[in-house]
């Protein structure tokens, strides 16, 4: 608050004086009467609003990862008038074309800000693409600008690198998307991506964590929308193979497919081995081995 003395209503002579943060007036709560007071003036620097208002359509949007400038850079506008709506005149017109260039080229002024921008562009259509949350984009996009830094992407497919780096974020974040999924969106192979992403956790020293059987058990389950009796159990299945050891070296896709399977036949759901295993990645040979093992050593 300071010292500054409260602005008094020149019409009702009342203190109830508030400051309009859309209009930038200070106006009298009492008869509505505005002020001529200048906001910038030093006389004023210190005033509160007493409204208790909070306006917030100033503030902009949120600092954001996913954006090349991370959302805080200076626009000039394309319009040639200024803040009363006036036309500028021909000289003014030719210098605000001019700081305008000179704004756009000072924000990409290096081959790392044009590769940024190109780059978060791409990631963030295909998060749209993938239906991805904002937390998983912003991952993706911390994980591109730590390998940028690092000069991962001089010479390197900017693709490659924005799928491996998606493919990280959904890793850490448990996401449920495949390599497949993400290779489908960036219209590229999953060699390509696996590629770049073992070039990521290789030189940003990455820990992904590892998904084990019952991940993957619950994911199957999801994408062929079983019910949840089915989905009960397959866990129960799967943890008497555990206590069997039977998981002990085996492929956790097979082993989950397999489970489902059985589970399925236990829940009179029945599925077709051919929908598993296009949905585990996993061939039906592999199924059918892991079936008769676990048939072979657990009483079902």
């Amino acid at each position: 608050m300071g010292n500054s003395k409260p602005i008094v209503c020149e019409f009702c002579k009342s203190e109830s004086v508030i400051f309009d943060t859309v209009s930038f007036e200070y106006v009298c709560s009492s008869c509505g009467c505005v002020s001529n007071q200048d906001p910038n003036s030093d006389s004023v620097g210190n005033y509160r609003n007493n409204s208790g208002y909070t306006d917030k359509t100033r503030t902009g949007m949120p600092e954001s990862l996913a954006v090349h400038n991370k959302g805080l850079s200076t626009l000039i506008g394309i319009g040639d008038t200024d803040a009363r709506g006036k036309a500028l005149e021909p000289s003014q017109k030719n210098n605000i074309q001019r700081l305008r260039t000179w704004n756009n080229r000072a924000q990409l002024n290096d081959s790392v800000s044009r590769n940024l921008e190109k780059a978060l562009k791409l990631l963030n259509n295909f998060g749209d693409k993938l239906y991805l949350s904002q937390a998983v984009i912003e991952g993706a996009a911390y994980i591109y600008r730590k390998a940028a830094i690092k000069k991962l992407a001089k010479g390197r497919s900017t693709l490659g690198l924005v799928g491996a780096a998606l493919y990280a974020a959904c890793r850490e974040t448990a996401t449920p998307k495949t390599i497949t999924d993400i290779a489908n969106a960036c219209n590229i192979t999953t060699k390509d991506i696996m590629s770049h992403y073992k070039l990521i956790l290789k030189e940003l020293s990455l820990q992904m964590p590892v998904l084990h059987g019952p991940d993957y058990v619950t994911l199957i389950c999801n994408r062929l929308q079983m019910s949840e009796k089915t989905k009960r159990e397959a866990l129960r299945i799967f943890s008497m193979v555990q206590q069997c050891r039977i998981s002990i070296g085996k492929n956790p896709r097979a082993l989950a497919g397999s489970i489902i399977y059985l589970a399925s036949q236990n829940c009179n759901e029945f599925l077709r081995q051919v929908e598993i295993c296009q949905v585990a990645e996993i061939s039906t040979v592999s199924l059918r081995k892991r079936c008769k093992e676990i048939k072979s050593k657990i009483e079902m």
